[in-house]
């Protein structure tokens, strides 16, 4: 079992170098705050009741499709202004909506969706795409017998292998936007205990649900009793559409974007058969990817940048927590 990194006290890497996230200088221009033209609330750069941009930034911020539906179910005592889920409604708002818990719903009445949830029967983004490949289970995750591994889970989620008894075949299937094999995907957006709430809700229990690759977490506010690789919600929704667009249309050899990410190694090895000789500025929506998903963390970034212009970064508690 490796680990994203091999140990916290290494020199930091900036860890969105050479990723495609537009120039963000231009948040740190703006003075005082705004009015939201929707509700008259005072705002910096974006209405986080509203989700959309102070009309001072709305023709400045980078806008980007997905290549799914994306859907976020935010607990009702979650902190607006704290949680990230907005940035994505902000910067993607054809393909991402908030829903305030209970208020959703009902995702038994619609097909090809997935709850982005570690479960004992969650499917790996390959597995979407029927590559050869398993999640590594080796003792229920630590967990005794009885217990189910999607409402205690607290060690990392190993990385996915290909099988050793069947050679890794790449499927010959050709993916546009229309064809993919999940058409929304379905994260929650609340602490761990609330998400468990959350999850019982028969509206959304039923859902196939997804894990993601382990990739360790960049986002500066701690939660007690959280390991590194728990995802803030924007980092989560970046690195599924990563995982998705790498499955359908390859990874660009030429990209250097994910170089300082310390996403597992499992990762990697997956894409290595993925990736693809394409020009080092295709963009394309269906090219092999290059960044096209990458302004996700346009306001993370410039947020991560102040944060670290301020304090230590050995110094913040949550780039200490567990790995």
């Amino acid at each position: 079992m490796s680990h994203p990194v091999e140990a916290q006290t290494r020199p930091r890497k900036y860890p969105f170098v050479h990723m495609r996230i537009a120039d963000h200088s231009v948040l740190d221009s703006i003075e005082g705050r705004h009015v939201c033209r929707l509700c008259n609330r005072s705002r910096k750069f974006f209405c986080y009741s509203c989700h959309i941009p102070v009309e001072e930034l709305e023709k400045l911020l980078p806008r980007l499709g997905l290549p799914l539906q994306i859907d976020i179910i935010k607990h009702k005592k979650e902190i607006d202004g704290k949680s990230t889920a907005v940035h994505a409604a902000v910067l993607a708002p054809e393909h991402v909506r908030i829903h305030t818990y209970p208020d959703i719903p009902d995702y038994r009445l619609e097909k090809d969706v997935v709850l982005i949830f570690p479960s004992a029967k969650s499917l790996t983004v390959p597995q979407l795409f029927e590559r050869n490949v398993q999640l590594k289970i080796d003792d229920n995750y630590g967990l005794p017998k009885g217990h189910h591994m999607g409402t205690m889970l607290r060690r990392r989620v190993d990385e996915i292998e290909v099988l050793e008894d069947q050679p890794e075949t790449t499927s010959k299937r050709s993916y546009t936007y229309g064809n993919l094999p999940v058409r929304r995907a379905v994260f929650i957006d609340s602490t761990w205990n609330q998400s468990r709430g959350i999850y019982a809700d028969e509206r959304v229990r039923g859902l196939r649900t997804v894990v993601l690759q382990n990739r360790l977490s960049q986002f500066w506010r701690h939660q007690r009793g959280s390991p590194r690789w728990y995802l803030a919600t924007i980092e989560a929704i970046h690195q599924f559409v990563l995982e998705v667009h790498v499955n359908a249309w390859g990874l660009n050899s030429a990209y250097r974007g994910l170089d300082n990410l310390e996403i597992t190694e499992g990762f990697h090895q997956l894409a290595a058969p993925l990736t693809r000789e394409a020009p080092s500025e295709d963009v394309e929506r269906e090219s092999p990817y290059n960044g096209q998903y990458d302004n996700l963390l346009y306001f993370f970034a410039n947020m991560y940048d102040l944060i670290h212009k301020y304090y230590d970064h050995n110094d913040l508690i949550s780039y200490r927590r567990p790995i």
